[in-house]
């Protein structure tokens, strides 16, 4: 035990990096995904979009490619 003269420890800091989860772990496969797909939204601009904001922009593209699709079977088909 230290004398009551002398100084205290220093506190450890809050901000140390965290461990990262063994490979080939259920949460490194998470983590893993999680990057690929914030990797993929940023390399087609939706990098910083909200939810509620990408899950409309998908909305209307799947929309699009659906009407899309019906439109080329009606035409093959009508033709």
């Amino acid at each position: 035990m230290g004398s009551s003269g002398s100084k205290p420890r220093k506190k450890k800091k809050s901000n140390h990096p965290q461990h990262l989860p063994k490979v080939g772990t259920a949460t490194e496969n998470q983590r893993l995904l999680h990057e690929e797909q914030q990797a993929v939204a940023s390399q087609m601009g939706m990098g910083s979009m909200g939810s509620g904001t990408k899950r409309i922009f998908l909305g209307v593209v799947a929309a699009i490619i659906v009407i899309t699709i019906i439109s080329l079977i009606a035409l093959m088909t009508f033709h």
